[in-house]
């Protein structure tokens, strides 16, 4: 009871206090005091000339009247230069504007648009220079791919060119030892007849040659045109070489023929060729893949055998 006694006291102080604070600035602050003030101001010297010197201002009408009197009256009024605008004037004229607009920012689909070509002319650059890569490792692998085959085939003529002066050096060893075996016995005449070149006498050859042919090894058109060797196989045709160059020498053939008596490759510079002319190898080449053969149903599959072409200068 006692203490909300005291609380309207509070609340009924705190009001009165409130209502005479709001009286008290009314009647000191919210009304105008007459009579009103006087205008007041700030005197400037404006002068008389654009330019001047000294702390002295002159009387402004007896100067007026001396300078009038001194001018002769023939001269022309002086025209009054122009001032210069002042520096405020000129401040005005040009800030015409206070503020500055914002610059226009895009918006998020011009950006995602933006970051789309990016990515796309990133991923181009990326996929050109994966295919330039590659054309040049193509590039390269074909380069080594060539000079690999032009070594095998340097390698290839120069084995044939090894043999073929083995093959001479061995002809001529052979043919030094049956010299000296006919000095020995002497070069008398006899009524015994005999062919061959080597000793002793007798008629030299195979058993399945030609008695008409001079060609003693192999079998065959002899040493002056094509012969063949197939183990049980006979010729059917084999098609003379077509070249036109003067050079000769022997070129033997590798050759391989189905059953059915087809020459189904060809490789041409085997052991016992005499040149490793490149032209008569093609030749060669063209010519015995054209060659036929008798069907055998018994042979192998493939039989390897070898066809001899003689070339001579025309």
């Amino acid at each position: 009871m006692e203490n909300s006694k005291s609380k309207r006291i509070g609340v009924a102080g705190t009001l009165f206090f409130h209502i005479g604070l709001i009286v008290l600035l009314y009647i000191l602050g919210f009304h105008t005091p007459l009579p009103l003030p006087e205008e007041e101001g700030i005197l400037v010297n404006f002068g008389n000339t654009n330019q001047g010197a000294g702390r002295r201002d002159p009387a402004p009408a007896k100067t007026q009247k001396k300078i009038a009197s001194t001018l002769p009256a023939s001269l022309p009024e002086p025209t009054p230069a122009k001032s210069k605008p002042a520096a405020s004037d000129v401040q005005e004229k040009v800030l015409t504007q206070d503020t500055e607009d914002a610059p226009e920012l895009p918006s998020a689909e011009e950006i995602a648009k933006k970051k789309a070509a990016e990515e796309k002319a990133r991923k181009d650059k990326a996929e050109k220079d994966r295919l330039a890569k590659i054309e040049r490792e193509n590039q390269r692998q074909a380069e080594l791919k060539k000079q690999r085959e032009a070594e095998a085939e340097r390698q290839r003529l120069a084995e044939i060119e090894r043999k073929r002066k083995e093959e001479a050096e061995r002809q001529a060893k052979i043919d030094a030892i049956n010299n000296k075996a006919k000095n020995v016995f002497g070069q008398g005449t006899s009524s015994n007849s005999s062919q061959g070149k080597t000793f002793p006498s007798g008629n030299q050859g195979q058993p399945t040659g030609s008695t008409n042919s001079d060609n003693y090894s192999g079998t065959g058109l002899g040493n002056k045109g094509v012969s063949y060797d197939l183990q049980g196989r006979n010729s059917l045709s084999i098609p003379k070489p077509q070249y036109n160059l003067q050079e000769g020498g022997k070129v033997v053939v590798e050759i391989t023929v189905d059953k059915n008596g087809k020459v189904v490759s060809a490789r041409p510079g085997m052991p016992g060729s005499t040149t490793s002319n490149a032209t008569l190898f093609e030749a060669a080449r063209k010519a015995a893949l054209k060659a036929k053969f008798n069907s055998d149903s018994g042979a192998p599959a493939y039989q390897k055998g070898t066809i001899t072409y003689h070339f001579q200068l025309n």
